[in-house]
C-alpha cells in the first residue's frame, strides 16, 4: 500500500491502514514477537542450566560423606538438563 492510498484526500488516515503501511500485514511485528518469545525461553533455559550446575557443584564436593549417592544424583540432574535443552530446540 502506498502513502497516497493510505491517506485519501484530506481525510485523516485510518489507523489500520497506517499499520499496514508501516508493517505490511504484520510480518515484522510477528517476527519480533517470535524473537521475544524465543529470547524469554532461552533465558529460562539458561537459568535452569545455571541452577543445575550449581547443584552439581555442591554435590561434587570432595569432602562429601556420600560420594556414590552424590554421583548418582549428578548423573540424574545432568540427564534431565541435557534432555530439557534438547527438547527446547533452542540450541539447534
Amino acid at each position: 500500500m502506498s502513502l497516497e492510498e493510505a491517506v485519501p484526500g484530506n481525510r485523516p488516515i485510518d489507523p489500520k491502514q497506517l499499520g499496514d503501511l508501516m508493517d505490511g500485514r504484520g510480518e515484522v511485528a510477528g517476527a519480533l514477537v517470535k524473537n521475544e518469545r524465543q529470547g524469554a525461553m532461552l533465558l529460562d533455559q539458561l537459568r535452569f542450566q545455571h541452577e543445575v550446575l550449581a547443584d552439581i557443584f555442591e554435590l561434587s564436593d570432595p569432602r562429601s560423606t556420600t560420594p556414590h549417592l552424590n554421583m548418582q544424583i549428578i548423573r540424574i540432574k545432568t540427564s534431565v538438563a541435557l534432555r530439557a535443552a534438547a527438547q527446547s530446540g533452542l540450541l539447534s
